[in-house]
This record gives structure tokens, sequence and C-alpha cells, in this order.
């Protein structure tokens, strides 16, 4: 492989220091750092920051310092984040990377963000009833297309990057793990499938124009819905149980997903254009030929299941696009099948996706990994890569 990469956050840089965690990854043996741009809120644990164990970032705020000029055509606006007023930790790092023969990538969460959602929730995902997912920016709306694509020209015009990894580049769901999140109500899991499909103004115009009546369509959706509710906790007799029985109901849905399908890539091939002059790589788990490298994570797997999921991967490629598996440390227990508790495990790991055609690898991440984890990477990567210009 060619790359193995650090998924880390600026945070890190300031509790830690920036040359401490850089050596770090330098004497790993990794090649790459994936740090975060733009991020959301979590309520982290991490276990061996100095400062302080447990932690909650601000939403949906930039850890570095955005062209204002770039966002004049959108009503989404960037907000720095508090630790990055004072630094500019894109261009902290970017000062160091030769020092310690490391390449960057800006890890970049596109519309997962619940600040600018709740501040413009005309431009969010909206359910069959019309109620806005404020963590969930919507991929056709104009307003947030803009946004995404400045922040990558921003990204892309300033710092010495590899590649950008576009987060979120899709459709989120209404499940977010949000603060006092409310699962009282017993769903179905096509009741909960039926709940992610988007139809926000924007969708249902796209649809329009592509020829698709949506508002049928959600009728269904919302039928279905209030019916299940009303009959909790039993089913609805002789209601669709899964979505492909809803499917075979209403086979104008798989019309309508197609039109949100093309939101998605076709904002990834515009942002594919904007940067293309650049020669910057753009990095993405979506099944879009926009990205020069596809993700996929193995988190929790076994070396059997990342060959199989590897070798999928690369097999689903467009002849130009390189594979990156990622896995996860310091999430799992010993007892949770696939979980990886050693640097053997890691190894063998990592080596069945290089062996079964992965390009590189990505390791996720450094702030909520323990210290005995983040030692299982040198083993776990040493001899297999290969660096390339």
């Amino acid at each position: 492989m060619n790359d193995a990469a650090l998924c880390l956050f600026p945070w890190d840089l300031q509790d830690e220091g920036l040359e401490s965690v850089l050596q770090f990854a330098a004497d790993s043996g990794l090649t790459s750092l994936f740090l975060a741009s733009v991020y959301h809120a979590g309520w982290f644990v991490r276990p061996h920051n100095p400062i302080q164990k447990c932690y909650m970032p601000e939403d949906g705020v930039a850890y570095f310092h955005p062209t204002e000029s770039l966002y004049e055509a959108t009503p989404l606006k960037p907000k720095v984040a508090e630790i990055a007023r004072q630094t500019d930790w894109f261009a902290s790092v970017s000062r160091r990377l030769d020092d310690f023969g490391l390449r960057l990538t800006a890890w970049t969460v596109c519309m997962h963000n619940t600040r600018l959602g709740l501040a413009h929730p005309e431009d969010t995902v909206r359910n069959a009833w019309g109620d806005s997912y404020p963590h969930a920016l919507c991929p056709a709306s104009p307003a947030v297309r803009s946004y995404v694509r400045a922040t990558v020209k921003d990204l892309a015009s300033q710092y010495p990057l590899q590649s950008i990894f576009l987060e979120a580049l899709n459709y989120r769901g209404r499940q977010h793990g949000h603060h006092h999140e409310r699962d009282g109500t017993p769903l179905g899991l096509l009741e909960n499938e039926l709940l992610d499909i988007s139809f926000s103004f924007h969708d249902i115009a796209q649809a329009q124009a592509a020829g698709v009546d949506a508002q049928p369509l959600r009728t269904a959706i919302q039928n279905h819905l209030n019916e299940f509710l009303s009959y909790l906790p039993r089913r609805p007799p002789g209601a669709s149980e899964t979505l492909e029985q809803f499917l075979n109901s209403h086979p104008n849905l798989s019309d309508y997903l197609a039109v949100l399908d093309d939101q998605v890539a076709s904002l990834a091939a515009e942002i594919k254009n904007d940067v293309c002059e650049s020669g910057l790589l753009l990095e993405g788990c979506e099944d879009v030929d926009a990205y020069d490298v596809r993700l996929v994570v193995a988190y929790g797997m076994p070396p059997d299941a990342v060959a199989n999921l590897t070798r999928a991967a690369c097999q689903q490629c467009t002849a130009n696009q390189k594979v990156r598996v990622g896995f996860r440390l310091g999430f799992d227990f010993p007892d949770q099948p696939g979980a990886i508790f050693n640097a053997e495990e890691a190894r063998n790991c990592v080596r069945a996706a290089v062996e079964n055609g992965a390009d590189s690898v990505f390791f996720y991440n450094y702030s909520e990994s323990p210290e005995n984890y983040l030692n299982w990477i040198k083993p776990a990567i040493d001899g297999s890569i290969q660096l390339t210009a």
C-alpha cells in the first residue's frame, strides 16, 4: 500500500502538543494525517488527553481560517471554532509536514451540521410529514451545495493537501445520536427506513424536474406510518413489513430514490470539477464516480470479513479509483466478535486488506483510542508501505 493515515482532531494538537502528536505519527510509521477541518459535536471520552478526559466540542465549526469571500453565494457561513481563533491548525500542521515526513488530508464533514441546520431549517432533510432533521443538511439545496463547494475550494486553495476526505456527503437519516434523542416508540426496520427518506422542498423540486411525482409517494409513506403508529403494539394487517414489499406496492419509490442518489453524485462531480486543476484527490464513502479514492470501513471486522469487504470494494470501483480501508481502534471490547485486541490481530486485519487490493488504510481515531491500542499501529503496518510519488 502507498499510504497509512491516522484520523485526529485539532484539540489533540492543542492539548497534547503539535510536535508530540506529529512525532507519534512519524514514529508509528504513518504517512498521512486525516485532520478534521469541519466537524460535528459529540460526547468524547479521550483516554490519554492530559487536559480533559470527557469533552464535547462545538457543533459544526471550522478548525481552519475560512476565506469569507468564497461564501458570498450562500447564506450558510462557516464559524471558526474557539480553539482555532488564535491558531489556524491547518496552517500550523502544514508548516511541519516535511519535518516529520507526513502528508495532510482535510477530513471534512459535509451534511452533518446541527449548527447550520438549526439556523437554516429550510435547507435540511425533511421526512414525509415535513419534519426537519436539524442535524442533516439537504444535498439538493442550492445553498447547501454552494456552502460545501466553497468549503472544499477554501481548503484546496490555502493548504498543501494531498486529498480531501468528504465525510457524510449524503442524506442523513432520522437517527443521529442527538442529545436526549428518544426512541420510546417501537419502530420497525421498514418504518425507520421510510422516515429516513427526505421530502424537502428542494428534493421534491428535483424529482419534478426529473419527471417523478413525489407527492403520491409522500402521501403513501405518511399513510403507512400513521397506520403503523395507530396499531401499535401490533402491525397493521396486510401492511408491508420490508422495504422490498413497500417498493413492490409503490414502484415509483425506486425512481424517487434515484433522484436523491443523483443529488449526491452530481454534487461530488461538481466538487471534483472545482478542484481538478489543483491535482487534489477526493476521498469518500459514497458510491460515486467522482471520488479518486473510495473509503470502506472495516470497523469490528475479523480478517476474513476485511478480505471480503476489500475485494468487493475493488470490484465495485471504476478503473481509476483506489480503495482505502479503515480500522477503528478503542471502541471494541475483547468479547465482541471481530474486535481488534492486540497488535497481531491489527496486523492480520491490515494484511487482509492489502493482500486483497487495498491501496491504503486509515485508523480511526487518535483522540478516542487508548494508548495500548495506538501502539498497535506500528507493528500493524510495518513493512507494508511503499511510498509513491
